[in-house]
């Protein structure tokens, strides 16, 4: 797979996940995309494509190879597009997870419902070493929140503001990054570690990832040889 496939294979988990069918194709078991409108470009011009660090390395505090279940209260996150932005939420319990949408409406999904329309692989779970941790609080927060709107503005209130809110009951703090709700996870929760929440084809799609992200980093080391 070289980086070409990965961008051909973001663009077909995109098709996927908004409900396209995946039959085969050059990279194994996926087809050629059939959105007239790629979420990424399939192709790379002459001067290459720039891949943030947090998809070839991942994010120190996320553990690719450890695989949990939350527990009320947890809070949970997928990556939309390579470390450039995240969707959070807070699971509930039953297998639902309750977030903010573009749209202002805050809604109860599923796993599948929750990275419907994204390029992620899995979803990351707020954990203390290997263990889920959560607040009951929070998941009553976000159970009660359940069908209200929000005037939503991915600068000042977005759906980490919203996840923040559940944590802690403010919601009309400032708020609004990963990294924000990441900090009061570890003051709150304790949680120090993110792991991967072992639901449908997670461990596939994160064996997908590491050939990608060996294929990406093979692609800017070849670069950076050129250029010395």
């Amino acid at each position: 797979m070289d980086l070409l496939d990965v961008l051909d294979t973001i663009n077909r988990i995109a098709d996927n996940r908004n409900g396209r069918e995946i039959t085969g194709g050059s990279v194994p078991g996926l087809t050629e995309s059939k959105s007239g409108q790629p979420l990424l470009p399939a192709r790379t011009g002459e001067s290459g494509s720039v891949l943030p660090g947090s998809f070839l390395q991942g994010d120190s505090d996320e553990h690719d190879t450890v695989f949990v279940k939350p527990v009320p209260g947890s809070v949970v996150y997928c990556d939309l597009g390579f470390g450039f932005i995240e969707h959070s939420g807070i699971y509930i319990g039953n297998g639902r997870i309750v977030a903010l949408e573009r749209d202002g409406r805050i809604v109860s999904r599923t796993p599948e419902g929750f990275t419907k329309g994204t390029t992620a692989f899995c979803i990351y779970v707020s954990c203390s070493g290997n263990h889920a941790v959560g607040s009951r609080e929070a998941a009553e927060r976000a159970r009660d929140k359940i069908g209200s709107r929000r005037n939503y503005n991915v600068a000042t209130d977005n759906c980490h503001h919203f996840s923040y809110g559940c944590l802690t009951g403010d919601f009309e703090s400032s708020v609004v990054m990963l990294r924000q709700l990441k900090a009061e996870c570890r003051e709150t929760l304790g949680a120090e570690s993110w792991c991967v929440w072992d639901h449908g084809n997670a461990r596939e799609l994160l064996e997908m990832k590491r050939a990608m992200r060996k294929a990406a980093g093979e692609f800017v080391e070849k670069r950076r040889s050129r250029s010395v």
